[in-house]
């Protein structure tokens, strides 16, 4: 029962509009009960911890579906959310050109126009561009409208025609989309939020046999290590190389629940030593 509970929330989150479909990642919450419009802010500290779960949802249940949602959080962390030194940014706003939600939003003509039509009839029939719009009455965030199994047996295809028809929109509307003005980075590297990411990368890397992830996290933690980390005491925040603020309560704990779950991915002497 408990384990339903789960798969259903996660199920239907990743279904959801506050998933993003094309580029990867959770927004902050939804404003209305189907889970179809999001706040569309980014939070780094949200899709950290969603990762290791569902990462660990996968390796429950064996479903894919769950592996590839982790996947691009991944995807989407390393993409827009990485700084050059391997730590991680803290957000992106909601709003771009003045306007909320408008750098993730299409109008059906936009999203037609852009793809083939046997590409367009399956993205158009899965995300729910067929029916009526569901942001304002004028546009459309994407969601999971109908199952692609269900796409399939309605326009007559293989599953996996229509799976590659899918893959194929994704990957071109994530690339008209990259094209627009990109909502704004709060650039901040916030320890307490760093540590819940390289802890879910620690865990999905375990969870999805994924080395490449305990990479990441490696990174971060030695990225925080060198500049988090004065004279034996933390600190909570950096802006460019400039760290201040006495570390807080969240700092230390989920740092230490970081190196907990980084250590049980790639044992490092250093690591011990610093959550010692």
């Amino acid at each position: 029962d408990a384990l339903a509970m789960v798969r259903v929330t996660l199920e239907r989150m990743a279904d959801g509009g506050i998933h993003d479909q094309l580029g990867g990642g959770f927004c902050r919450y939804s404003v209305d009960g189907e889970w179809t419009i999001p706040h569309f802010e980014k939070m780094l500290y949200d899709n950290g911890p969603l990762l290791g779960l569902y990462a660990d949802l996968a390796r429950a249940t064996g479903n894919p579906r769950f592996a590839e949602v982790a996947r691009g959080i991944v995807r989407w962390m390393t993409r827009e959310m990485r700084a050059g030194d391997g730590a991680f940014f803290s957000s992106l706003d909601a709003d771009s050109e003045g306007e909320e939600g408008k750098f993730y939003v299409w109008s059906r003509d936009e999203a037609r126009s852009l793809l083939a039509p046997e590409v367009y009839a399956v993205a158009a029939a899965h995300y729910g561009l067929d029916g009526a719009p569901n942001f304002e009455g004028h546009a459309w965030n994407l969601r999971v409208s109908v199952p692609l199994a269900d796409v399939a047996v309605r326009l007559a295809i293989a599953p996996a025609a229509a799976a590659e028809g899918l893959a194929a929109a994704n990957a071109t509307l994530l690339a008209a989309r990259e094209a627009r003005v990109r909502p704004g980075l709060d650039d901040k590297i916030l320890t307490s939020w760093n540590a819940l990411a390289i802890a879910g990368l620690a865990r999905a890397a375990r969870a999805l046999d994924e080395p490449r992830w305990s990479d990441l996290a490696c990174a971060a933690a030695d990225t925080l290590r060198r500049t988090a980390w004065r004279d034996g005491r933390l600190l909570a925040t950096r802006k460019g190389e400039r760290a201040h603020l006495n570390g807080y309560l969240d700092d230390h704990a989920f740092l230490l629940l970081a190196l907990l779950e980084l250590l049980q991915a790639r044992f490092r002497a250093a690591d011990f030593a610093w959550a010692r």
